[in-house]
């Protein structure tokens, strides 16, 4: 492992202490690998759309929309090989939560995210992707 030396602000320092120590890290060295780490993922996300990907799409909706639920499966349907897992949540008497594990290029995954959040009735819709190294003689079969 290398040793790194870099200068920081005393402000930005203080912050950066202080969120290490919220989050559970025992040193200043692991909290800047994940940051490095973090980072360097966006980065892949942004800019390698046929990379491997996986991907969490979270979206809230009302399940009193008319056919949403049947559109949001046949939606999933389609892209038969993206999705690789579902949790449905009912928040209250009129609105559920839905968590799909989505696995693919990013491309992929971040075209079906679209289209599953983007159903008349969907009130939120986020997505997570983390990149992910697969070897090249493998393929993800669902």
């Amino acid at each position: 492992m290398a040793r790194v030396t870099i200068s920081i602000d005393d402000d930005l320092l203080e912050k950066f202490d202080v969120f290490i120590a919220e989050k559970g890290y025992e040193t200043r060295s692991e909290g800047v690998r994940d940051a490095v780490r973090q980072l360097l993922a966006d980065e892949e996300v942004t800019q390698k759309k046929d990379a491997p990907c996986v991907g969490c799409v979270t979206y809230v909706y009302s399940h009193r929309e008319r056919t949403l639920s049947s559109r949001l499966v046949e939606t999933q349907h389609h892209h038969h090989d993206i999705p690789t897992a579902t949790l449905h949540v009912h928040i209250d008497p009129e609105t559920c939560l839905e968590t799909t594990v989505l696995r693919g290029t990013v491309a992929e995954v971040e075209d079906l995210a679209d289209r599953i959040t983007s159903q008349t009735g969907v009130r939120h819709g986020r997505l997570h992707v983390i990149p992910v190294e697969t070897p090249k003689h493998e393929k993800h079969e669902t």
